[in-house]
């Protein structure tokens, strides 16, 4: 079961893991797909497995994150 939770900043990520503030808790989920649509901002602050990162989001048009367990080891592949 996958944990979905909400940040507000790239930093709020490490204030959470240090247990000072709490994130926003979303819902749980076998998998997860996430449109993000493309505004002021140029890219969202992301964490799986413990580990962060900085998701571009382009302006024209909307970035899609799908995110699922598998029974092996995970990895991060780029779309581009």
């Amino acid at each position: 079961m996958l944990e979905i939770f909400g940040l507000k900043q790239g930093w709020h990520a490490t204030f959470v893991m240090v247990e000072l503030i709490s994130a926003k808790h979303i819902a749980q989920a076998a998998a997860i797909r996430i449109e993000i649509r493309g505004g002021e901002w140029k890219k969202a602050y992301l964490q799986m497995d413990g580990e962060p990162w900085k998701q571009p989001i382009k302006k024209e048009y909307s970035t899609f994150v799908e995110i699922t367990r598998v029974p092996f080891q995970s990895l991060m592949i780029s779309g581009e």
